[in-house]
């Protein structure tokens, strides 16, 4: 008979070694310059023996400014194994416009009269293209003021227009133009026909470009039963035309007009009940076709601080914007 074998123990698990890997660095904007709440995800351990504890300095909703700060995490095991990562956290500066003062001219289209889809019509200049504009611009770029002035004349054709562009010019001193001009001249009774419009057009995009201004030219709406709603599209070749040969920014309200979508009467629903004027939302249509361009082209673009420090946050305002190191035709792009 054998004798009996002893029982072995297990062998002890290996405990791997105490790793850890940081979230990713993260970047985020301040609106206004005030420090920012961040959340970031946890740091994730691999290996070392539990109980194992982490934590992250500043710890996640902590409120950051503006600048980069490291946040540095660390892990402990019950074997006293430890481990430590980084990671950044960028807090950008507001949000800047290279342009701040606007010059809206124009006529009725500008100054704000209202066509409501189930009839009548009002001035309202509060409903207007450039009150909404000028609203959703300050919306975001809240640290900035911005200027838009409202130089709509209800009645007025572009052909008479010239001295009372010039003369705004000259008074306001705007960085941008935004022009929309000619409805009136196509009227088939009064009005002096769309080539004049368009010379007088073209003399004021002209104008502006000589004083260092840029412009924002746009087609104008579509007509429903009126005696000129034919002429409106030839005459807007004529607009786009002028807008190529002299390079600046085309705005399609046109386009717009005719693809957008509206509650109202058919066809071309963001035209009210007169079939001539916009209603409130085909005001805000343009308004936030407006907003996207002026976005696209003006907003300045905001660099994180160069690096240079592992811990601790850099001074707040610590960014770089892009406005700083170019001339005014570069950051209009």
């Amino acid at each position: 008979m054998l004798p009996p074998v002893a029982p072995t123990a297990p062998p002890e698990a290996k405990v791997g070694r105490l790793a850890m890997a940081c979230p990713a660095d993260v970047r985020t904007q301040s609106l206004d310059g005030r420090p920012v709440t961040v959340d970031f995800k946890s740091p994730v351990t691999t290996g070392g023996q539990a109980p194992i504890s982490t934590g992250c300095t500043p710890e996640p909703g902590h409120a950051f400014d503006v600048g980069v700060e490291e946040v540095t995490c660390d892990a402990a095991d019950v074997l006293r194994q430890a481990a430590n990562c980084a990671f950044r956290v960028t807090v950008l500066g507001p949000p800047k416009l290279s342009a701040t003062r606007l010059l809206a001219f124009g006529d009725s289209l500008t100054a704000g009269i209202v066509s409501p889809p189930d009839g009548g019509r009002r001035l309202d200049p509060a409903s207007s293209y450039v009150s909404l504009l000028r609203r959703d611009l300050q919306a975001r770029y809240v640290t900035q003021s911005i200027s838009i002035f409202n130089a709509g004349v209800t009645g007025e054709e572009a052909r008479y227009a010239r001295s009372r562009f010039d003369a705004l010019l000259t008074t306001l001193r705007p960085e941008v133009v935004l022009l929309m001009e000619g409805t009136n001249d196509l009227d088939v009774v009064r009005g002096g026909g769309a080539a004049f419009a368009a010379l007088a057009i073209d003399w004021m995009v002209r104008r502006s470009q000589a004083m260092g201004l840029d412009v924002l030219l746009m087609t104008v709406p579509p007509q429903r039963g009126t005696g000129s709603a034919r002429l409106v599209p030839e005459f807007n070749d004529r607009i786009r035309a002028i807008a190529a040969s002299h390079r600046v920014v085309l705005v399609d309200v046109f386009k717009l007009f005719m693809n957008g979508s509206c509650p109202g009467v058919r066809p071309i629903p963001c035209i009210g009940a007169d079939g001539l004027h916009p209603t409130d939302d085909g005001y805000r249509l343009i308004a936030e076709e407006l907003a996207r361009v002026i976005v696209e082209r003006y907003d300045v673009e905001i660099l994180p601080a160069p690096a240079g420090r592992s811990n601790g946050a850099f001074p707040a305002g610590a960014y770089v914007d892009a406005e700083a190191s170019t001339s005014p035709g570069e950051r209009r792009r």
